[in-house]
């Protein structure tokens, strides 16, 4: 359980250092990530791409969680479940836009 707290506190890290770095939206974080646009990254194209966006915490570790295939890569599938870890208060803010979006405007 404790380690499982570990896991997650990174990733929340990780999102964190993505919304501030990027802005809310992870499609954009990912297009800087993926910068040969071939829609995967190996775990050693992932090192160097977030080596060069400025994060310095545990890589290795969100790599190999995020990469639920165990196929050796991450795809924006895989890369997308990081929505759920974004803080609340964006959660909020983007359900709001959604709402506020399927008005009865005509």
């Amino acid at each position: 359980d404790q380690l499982w707290k570990e896991f997650d506190l990174s990733i929340r890290e990780f999102v964190h250092f993505l919304t501030m770095t990027f802005g809310e939206e992870l499609i954009d974080a990912w297009e800087a990530l993926d910068d040969d646009g071939s829609g995967e990254l190996s775990e050693e194209e992932w090192m160097q791409a977030v080596i060069n966006i400025g994060f310095f915490g545990p890589s290795k570790v969100v790599f190999a969680l995020l990469d639920q295939s165990d196929d050796g890569q991450i795809s924006y599938d895989e890369f997308a479940v990081l929505e759920k870890y974004k803080p609340e208060r964006l959660l909020r803010a983007a359900a709001n836009s959604d709402s506020s979006e399927s008005g009865d405007d005509p």
